[in-house]
């Protein structure tokens, strides 16, 4: 199959940055899968799991946040928010920083300290939504 760059990234780091043969994202009205010399476009990406397809085989999965993709020039760029590995997220933790963080939204704060205190607890829903999506044989339910 042919080829195209991809590039996953958020904040934090650089998740994947190599050939692929395809890649498919989360969209608000279902998955859009893209493979090589796609036409040119920039599509909104929701919370949801990533899967991409490495040229010389096997899929990569990943969970990730609010972003975006943009494929042009047969090279897909994904920025998003922050992007993890399904397996690294932990459920038991998260439920725990879900209770915790939602303790301080109830606290009085600044402004500054509520409103990362919303972010903190955005992503953790993420995580605990993301977890659904995927089973332990590396298969979607």
């Amino acid at each position: 199959m042919k080829e195209f760059h991809c590039k996953v990234m958020s904040c934090e780091k650089v998740f994947y940055d190599g050939p692929c043969v395809s890649l498919v994202i989360p969209a608000y009205d279902g998955e859009y899968a893209f493979l090589a010399n796609h036409q040119t476009c920039v599509v909104v990406i929701p919370y949801g799991i990533l899967r991409l397809r490495k040229a010389r085989g096997g899929w990569i999965y990943c969970v990730v946040s609010l972003g975006v993709v943009h494929f042009v020039d047969n090279e897909a760029t994904v920025l998003v928010d922050f992007v993890e590995e399904p397996e690294r997220v932990n459920e038991v933790r998260a439920r725990e920083v879900e209770e915790m963080v939602e303790e301080e939204l109830r606290q009085q704060q600044s402004l500054v300290e509520y409103k990362a205190t919303q972010a903190h607890l955005a992503r953790t829903l993420h995580r605990l939504s993301g977890r659904g999506q995927y089973d332990q044989g590396g298969d979607f339910q």
